[in-house]
Protein backbone atom coordinates (compact mmCIF):
# COMPACT_ATOMS: atom_id res chain seq x y z
CA UNK A 1 0.00 0.00 0.00
CA UNK A 2 1.12 3.55 -0.61
CA UNK A 3 1.37 6.27 2.01
CA UNK A 4 -0.32 8.86 -0.19
CA UNK A 5 -4.11 9.12 -0.11
CA UNK A 6 -5.93 7.96 -3.19
CA UNK A 7 -8.03 10.23 -5.37
CA UNK A 8 -11.17 8.74 -3.84
CA UNK A 9 -10.05 9.68 -0.32
CA UNK A 10 -9.12 13.20 -1.47
CA UNK A 11 -12.54 13.53 -3.13
CA UNK A 12 -14.28 12.27 0.02
CA UNK A 13 -12.36 14.81 2.11
CA UNK A 14 -13.30 17.64 -0.25
CA UNK A 15 -16.98 16.64 -0.25
CA UNK A 16 -16.93 16.28 3.53
CA UNK A 17 -15.46 19.77 3.96
CA UNK A 18 -18.06 21.18 1.56
CA UNK A 19 -20.94 19.53 3.43
CA UNK A 20 -19.61 20.68 6.81
CA UNK A 21 -19.36 24.19 5.38
CA UNK A 22 -22.96 24.09 4.14
CA UNK A 23 -24.18 22.74 7.49
CA UNK A 24 -22.23 25.44 9.33
CA UNK A 25 -23.63 28.26 7.20
CA UNK A 26 -27.17 26.89 7.55
CA UNK A 27 -26.81 26.79 11.34
CA UNK A 28 -25.40 30.33 11.40
CA UNK A 29 -28.23 31.57 9.15
CA UNK A 30 -30.87 29.82 11.23
CA UNK A 31 -29.37 31.25 14.39
CA UNK A 32 -29.27 34.81 13.03
CA UNK A 33 -32.88 34.46 11.92
CA UNK A 34 -33.78 33.23 15.40
CA UNK A 35 -31.98 36.16 17.05
CA UNK A 36 -33.89 38.62 14.87
CA UNK A 37 -37.18 36.86 15.70
CA UNK A 38 -36.34 36.81 19.42
CA UNK A 39 -35.53 40.52 19.47
CA UNK A 40 -38.71 41.31 17.52
CA UNK A 41 -40.76 39.09 19.87
CA UNK A 42 -39.26 40.72 22.97
CA UNK A 43 -40.12 44.18 21.63
CA UNK A 44 -43.72 43.21 20.80
CA UNK A 45 -44.54 41.14 23.89
CA UNK A 46 -41.98 40.77 26.68
CA UNK A 47 -42.05 37.22 28.05
CA UNK A 48 -39.82 34.22 28.61
CA UNK A 49 -40.32 32.77 25.08
CA UNK A 50 -38.11 35.33 23.25
CA UNK A 51 -35.34 34.73 25.79
CA UNK A 52 -35.46 30.98 25.16
CA UNK A 53 -35.49 31.55 21.38
CA UNK A 54 -32.53 33.91 21.74
CA UNK A 55 -30.47 31.39 23.76
CA UNK A 56 -31.24 28.54 21.34
CA UNK A 57 -30.39 30.81 18.40
CA UNK A 58 -27.04 31.77 19.90
CA UNK A 59 -26.28 28.07 20.46
CA UNK A 60 -27.13 27.46 16.81
CA UNK A 61 -24.76 30.24 15.69
CA UNK A 62 -21.98 28.87 17.95
CA UNK A 63 -22.45 25.34 16.65
CA UNK A 64 -22.43 26.62 13.06
CA UNK A 65 -19.16 28.42 13.65
CA UNK A 66 -17.52 25.33 15.14
CA UNK A 67 -18.87 22.98 12.44
CA UNK A 68 -17.73 25.12 9.51
CA UNK A 69 -14.11 24.23 8.56
CA UNK A 70 -13.28 27.78 7.42
CA UNK A 71 -14.38 29.27 10.75
CA UNK A 72 -12.53 26.54 12.63
CA UNK A 73 -9.26 27.32 10.80
CA UNK A 74 -9.63 31.01 11.64
CA UNK A 75 -10.30 30.19 15.29
CA UNK A 76 -7.20 27.98 15.35
CA UNK A 77 -5.14 30.96 14.10
CA UNK A 78 -6.45 33.33 16.76
CA UNK A 79 -4.16 35.81 18.47
CA UNK A 80 -4.34 37.48 21.89
CA UNK A 81 -7.86 38.64 22.75
CA UNK A 82 -6.71 42.26 22.92
CA UNK A 83 -5.53 42.33 19.29
CA UNK A 84 -7.60 44.54 16.99
CA UNK A 85 -6.71 45.71 13.49
CA UNK A 86 -3.75 44.50 11.44
CA UNK A 87 -1.85 41.55 12.90
CA UNK A 88 1.29 40.05 11.40
CA UNK A 89 2.27 36.46 12.12
CA UNK A 90 4.77 33.84 10.98
CA UNK A 91 4.43 30.10 11.34
CA UNK A 92 6.80 27.35 10.22
CA UNK A 93 6.64 23.70 9.29
CA UNK A 94 9.01 21.09 7.92
CA UNK A 95 9.04 20.29 4.20
CA UNK A 96 9.65 16.58 3.69
CA UNK A 97 10.94 14.91 0.54
CA UNK A 98 7.93 12.55 0.61
CA UNK A 99 5.71 15.51 -0.37
CA UNK A 100 7.26 15.41 -3.85
CA UNK A 101 7.72 19.18 -4.08
CA UNK A 102 10.73 21.07 -5.29
CA UNK A 103 11.22 24.66 -4.12
CA UNK A 104 13.99 27.23 -4.18
CA UNK A 105 15.77 28.30 -0.98
CA UNK A 106 15.49 32.06 -0.35
CA UNK A 107 18.82 32.04 1.51
CA UNK A 108 21.16 30.38 -0.99
CA UNK A 109 19.00 29.94 -4.14
CA UNK A 110 19.53 26.18 -4.21
CA UNK A 111 16.80 23.72 -5.17
CA UNK A 112 15.41 21.81 -2.20
CA UNK A 113 13.07 18.90 -1.64
CA UNK A 114 13.24 19.06 2.14
CA UNK A 115 13.79 21.90 4.57
CA UNK A 116 11.69 24.54 6.29
CA UNK A 117 8.60 26.41 5.07
CA UNK A 118 7.72 29.71 6.73
CA UNK A 119 4.31 31.18 6.05
CA UNK A 120 3.83 34.84 6.84
CA UNK A 121 0.44 36.53 7.06
CA UNK A 122 -1.00 39.94 7.58
CA UNK A 123 -4.57 39.70 8.82
CA UNK A 124 -7.28 41.97 10.10
CA UNK A 125 -8.39 40.73 13.52
CA UNK A 126 -11.26 41.52 15.87
CA UNK A 127 -10.66 40.45 19.48
CA UNK A 128 -7.80 38.31 18.22
CA UNK A 129 -9.84 36.33 15.69
CA UNK A 130 -8.68 36.80 12.08
CA UNK A 131 -11.58 38.17 10.05
CA UNK A 132 -9.79 38.82 6.76
CA UNK A 133 -6.36 37.86 5.42
CA UNK A 134 -4.76 40.91 3.81
CA UNK A 135 -1.66 39.12 2.49
CA UNK A 136 0.01 35.74 2.74
CA UNK A 137 3.29 34.39 1.45
CA UNK A 138 5.79 31.56 1.83
CA UNK A 139 9.56 31.36 2.19
CA UNK A 140 11.43 28.11 1.72
CA UNK A 141 14.76 27.31 3.40
CA UNK A 142 17.15 24.41 2.84
CA UNK A 143 18.28 22.60 6.02
CA UNK A 144 21.62 24.47 6.10
CA UNK A 145 20.01 27.93 5.85
CA UNK A 146 17.26 27.01 8.32
CA UNK A 147 19.88 25.81 10.82
CA UNK A 148 22.04 28.91 10.32
CA UNK A 149 19.01 31.17 10.79
CA UNK A 150 17.88 29.39 13.97
CA UNK A 151 21.43 29.60 15.41
CA UNK A 152 21.53 33.34 14.70
CA UNK A 153 18.19 33.80 16.47
CA UNK A 154 19.36 31.94 19.56
CA UNK A 155 22.74 33.73 19.77
CA UNK A 156 23.01 35.59 23.11
CA UNK A 157 24.59 38.72 21.59
CA UNK A 158 21.49 39.34 19.49
CA UNK A 159 19.85 42.59 20.62
CA UNK A 160 16.83 42.58 18.35
CA UNK A 161 13.66 40.69 19.02
CA UNK A 162 13.26 37.61 16.82
CA UNK A 163 10.00 37.71 14.84
CA UNK A 164 9.73 33.92 14.64
CA UNK A 165 10.08 33.49 18.40
CA UNK A 166 7.18 35.85 19.08
CA UNK A 167 5.03 34.66 16.19
CA UNK A 168 4.96 38.08 14.54
CA UNK A 169 6.78 39.68 11.65
CA UNK A 170 9.48 42.22 12.36
CA UNK A 171 8.15 45.76 12.39
CA UNK A 172 10.84 48.44 11.87
CA UNK A 173 8.96 50.87 14.11
CA UNK A 174 8.87 48.47 17.05
CA UNK A 175 12.40 47.06 16.76
CA UNK A 176 14.44 47.51 19.91
CA UNK A 177 17.72 49.37 19.67
CA UNK A 178 20.89 48.18 21.49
Amino acid sequence: MTDTPSNVVALADAVSELLYGIAGWLLVGLGVLGVVAAVGGAIQRPSLAPVVVFVVSMLSVSLGVFVNPRFRRRLNRRHAVGRFGRVRSVDARVLRSAEGRSEQCVGCDSQLREGLIRRYREEFALAGVPVYTLSEGFNYYCPACATTDSEARSHPDSHSRSPESTGECADPESATKP
